[in-house]
C-alpha cells in the first residue's frame, strides 16, 4: 500500500477539520498538504501505526489538530 493509499484512511479528518475550523485564505489543497505533512510526521514516529486502524483515527486526529492550532492560530 503506497503513502496517498495509507493517507486515505484518514482524509476525513482532515475534511472535518476543515469544516469546523476556517483559516482565511486555505483552500482544500492547503488542507491536504497539511493532512499529509502530519501524516507522514505521524508514520515516521510511529512506523507501525497504520496496522491498528482506532490508533491511527486517535494519533492522527490528536496529531492534526494541534498541529492546526499550535502551528497555525497562533501565528494569527
Amino acid at each position: 500500500m503506497n503513502f496517498k493509499e495509507r493517507y486515505e484512511k484518514v482524509q476525513w479528518i482532515v475534511r472535518r477539520c476543515a469544516r469546523d475550523y476556517y483559516v482565511h485564505l486555505w483552500e482544500s489543497s492547503d488542507w491536504e498538504q497539511e493532512g499529509m505533512l502530519v501524516y507522514h510526521q505521524l508514520e515516521e514516529s510511529h512506523p507501525d501505526i497504520s496496522q491498528d486502524e482506532s490508533r491511527l483515527y486517535r494519533y492522527f486526529k490528536t496529531k492534526f489538530r494541534n498541529h492546526i492550532h499550535d502551528g497555525i492560530f497562533n501565528r494569527l
